[in-house]
């Protein structure tokens, strides 16, 4: 929740190291320890906003006769019949049900340089690749995903 500020701290404490002129300089080794430590708080913050986005994530939760929507403390049960399709637009997925719809989204990619690629989810213990649970999901409901 505080994650903004921890990262905006160590954002200022970083440039204190860098603006530093005149009598006003410190030694080598105090810059080193306060950029040393701007880069563990900016980490710090990066981390516990994961969390956080991670905590308000959903979570699709498949049953035998239905699936389950988990977001904070709600949980919308949906059985398979009311789903007349899955479209597949990126990596953002629209269950069509029969009245309305649901968008399923990863809730956070890796990035490597150009690549990214949406983080996966759990099924059994196991990580698996974030597509998988579309096409489960397709197949439960006897349905195609089809991509646009």
């Amino acid at each position: 929740m505080g994650a903004d500020n921890i990262r905006k701290g160590a954002q200022a404490r970083g440039k204190t190291v860098v603006r530093q002129t005149g009598t006003d300089q410190k030694p080598l080794t105090e810059n080193i320890k306060t950029a040393a430590g701007a880069l563990m708080e900016y980490g710090r913050g990066t981390y516990a906003e994961m969390l956080h986005q991670q905590a308000e994530a959903s979570e699709y939760v498949l049953q035998d006769n239905h699936f389950d929507v988990v977001r904070g403390g709600s949980i919308k049960t949906i059985p398979y019949e009311r789903v007349k399709g899955v479209e597949l637009k990126g990596d953002r997925a629209i269950v069509i049900l029969d009245k309305g719809s649901l968008t399923i989204k990863p809730f956070a990619h890796l990035v490597a340089g150009r690549a990214r690629v949406p983080i996966g989810w759990s099924r059994n213990g196991i990580e698996v690749p974030f597509e998988l649970l579309l096409e489960e999901l397709a197949a439960r409901a006897r349905v195609e995903v089809e991509e646009s």
